[in-house]
């Protein structure tokens, strides 16, 4: 009887122990805060649709300070991980909802707050932890860079419930770009043994060009060059891959401003530049309704058959999002009940906005 005791014993420990070790793999320590809501995500328990990635508004403060704020905050705020330049902790389990950034955003996904410095090699530190984990939390479950990975800002301009618009400032501070940093978390997510490294010195921030711009590069293709001035004189970064997606900052002489010193072509052949018009406040929110039968609503901002995701007869419609500018011609971004996003015709031949 003792002898198997024992080994009830041995087995038991081995299945803590390997529970341990799965639960602790995207984290260095494991500190769940006690007494969390058990709110699964809109899909169901685990089935979170992407990551948030955030930044403290405390300087200096480590990831521990974050996990003890939050025990006594968490009615109101909590996030799932906290990442320092020395640790990542574990606050929440990510098989539930956190309240990181408003309810359209916390009822989706999951949520990673990296603790700000000013001191450039404890950022360097944290940076290269931030984006493995970030990586690691969209591999986990099989969901792409392009469409799973969200900043503070996105959330705010995108879905609402908060006003924030951070890690991006403070990454640019330390000479990291949006577009560097997506494509860092992209890398790590093709090879987790990735080395992420970042700037030796702070980029000299570029003069900002006259034609100011709002709108979205998709890369179509592979190896395009990221270049740190409009204009194949200048020096390449790094090469860019399809379906990579990057919002630009402004134009100038056929060359699309990807933030700080970083240019590409405008070359339809391997970009496609889904610019943003101007949309009166008041059509936000409003339904655009079809006025013909198997009116087609794409993927992507995209007129190619191949972006299709289906059809809507007469009387049916979505939410609109915004407008936006595709191979010169105007369509809808929207979204139907179920919070997914779409792209329909703006034509007023073809749809009514109600």
């Amino acid at each position: 009887m003792k002898k198997t005791m024992k080994h009830i014993t041995s087995l038991l420990m081995i299945l803590v122990l390997a529970v341990s070790f799965a639960t602790s793999a995207f984290a260095d320590r494991i500190l769940i805060i006690p007494d969390l809501p058990k709110q699964p995500y809109r899909n169901g328990v685990g089935a979170y649709e992407g990551v948030v990635a955030h930044s403290t508004a405390t300087p200096e403060a480590p990831a521990i300070n974050i996990q003890k704020y939050e025990s006594r905050t968490w009615r109101s705020a909590f996030v799932h991980y906290a990442v320092d330049w020395n640790e990542t902790i574990q606050i929440a389990d990510t098989k539930y909802i956190a309240y990181g950034a408003g309810p359209g955003a916390n009822k989706r996904f999951v949520h990673v707050e990296l603790c700000e410095t000013r001191d450039y090699e404890k950022f360097k530190r944290s940076y290269d932890k931030y984006v493995k984990l970030l990586a690691e939390i969209l591999g986990d479950r099989g969901l792409s860079v392009e469409k799973g990975l969200w900043t503070q800002y996105d959330v705010t301009k995108y879905l609402g419930g908060t006003d924030h618009e951070d890690p991006l400032d403070y990454l640019r501070s330390h000479g990291v770009s949006e577009v560097q940093f997506r494509a860092d978390v992209q890398r790590a997510y093709n090879n987790s043994n990735v080395d992420v490294s970042v700037p030796d010195k702070r980029s000299k921030p570029v003069e900002v060009p006259t034609a100011v711009t709002d709108g979205i590069a998709y890369i179509e293709g592979y190896n395009v060059n990221l270049r740190k001035g409009p204009g194949t004189s200048y020096s390449k970064i790094h090469q860019l891959n399809k379906p990579e997606s990057y919002i630009v900052w402004a134009e100038k002489d056929g060359w699309l401003n990807l933030g700080g010193e970083q240019w590409i072509k405008n070359d339809p052949s391997y970009v496609k530049f889904s610019k943003k018009s101007t949309v009166d406040a008041s059509i936000v929110g409003k339904r655009v309704v079809s006025k013909v039968n198997n009116l087609r609503f794409y993927d992507d901002p995209s007129w190619q058959d191949n972006d299709v995701d289906g059809t809507v007869d007469a009387g049916l419609g979505f939410t609109i999002d915004a407008k936006v500018s595709v191979n010169g011609s105007s369509q809808y971004k929207v979204h139907n009940s179920k919070g997914k996003t779409y792209y329909v015709t703006a034509s007023e031949v073809y749809v009514y906005v109600k």
